[in-house]
């Protein structure tokens, strides 16, 4: 049977108006939820900003990209913008939180920034609370580069992506398994993963502590493998506790991304 601690608030879905608030993160905090993921990107400024997707609508409806904006703009140019925390406002909320027991998701979503981001992390004193997680294998080197014990977690497609996904994502390939340090340490506004086919191999797996791939693409073979060596498994994402029940069962998986609170009021 499911637990509630291995729930994962995704974004703080379900637990505010908005995904990816300041008011969703209080309202999940003050739920006793002892897992929570939020996703940073970096602004042309330099400045960690929280959200998801690598631009988002200004009050007049206009696309911007985050790479392209500056911090100081975000409340002048409104919409989606003017709801964005600033990670270091964030990670103070949550080091003022009553609840210290739960562990911090950070998805980083741009490469090149781990040094800043982990001075971030260390200076709130959250530094033995997190789980560094990415799709890009750059920040996960990078972190460990940094810190040999932090732990990290990959995400990544174990099918191949079809042309939906293709559509809004650089695909890469691992080659059976390994995914090798890019020579590249830089990636800023993009939108990538990677697919393996079956379970990470190499030197990449020996310095993950988790892996995150998708609800629809999870197998017991998978979660057997990674298992063999503690590797823990996530998947994403679940909006109601029967089907997570039912997932915990037929794999037993480690962890579960929740995009509504329902789960979380049942299975606590």
């Amino acid at each position: 049977m499911a637990r509630f601690d291995q729930l994962i608030s995704h974004r703080f879905r379900g637990f505010a108006d908005h995904e990816s608030t300041m008011d969703g993160l209080t309202a999940a905090l003050d739920a006793g939820v002892q897992q929570i993921e939020f996703d940073i990107r970096m602004s042309l400024c330099g400045t960690p900003l929280i959200t998801h997707d690598e631009s988002s609508l200004t009050e007049d409806g206009e696309l911007l990209r985050l790479c392209d904006i500056r911090a100081a703009r975000l409340h002048e140019l409104g919409g989606e913008f003017a709801r964005m925390p600033v990670a270091a406002e964030l990670f103070a909320a949550i080091a003022a939180h009553g609840n210290r027991t739960c562990r911090i998701l950070i998805d980083v979503k741009d490469a090149g920034f781990e040094e800043q981001l982990y001075a971030l992390c260390a200076e709130h004193g959250l530094r033995d609370r997190a789980l560094w997680v990415s799709w890009l294998p750059e920040v996960l080197y990078g972190m460990h580069d940094i810190d040999g014990g932090a732990r990290t977690c990959l995400s990544h497609w174990c099918r191949r992506p079809g042309r939906a996904v293709r559509a809004v994502h650089a695909v890469y390939e691992a080659n059976l398994g390994h995914i090798d340090r890019p020579e590249r340490r830089y990636a800023h506004g993009e939108r990538s993963g990677w697919f393996v086919d079956g379970p990470l191999r190499g030197e990449l797996r020996d310095i993950v502590d988790w892996v995150c791939v998708p609800a629809d693409q999870i197998s017991a073979a998978l979660v057997d493998d990674y298992h063999a060596d503690g590797t823990q498994v996530s998947a994403f994402s679940y909006v109601a506790a029967v089907d997570i029940e039912l997932s915990e069962a037929r794999y037993g998986h480690d962890a579960f991304f929740c995009d509504a609170r329902e789960p979380f009021d049942s299975l606590r």
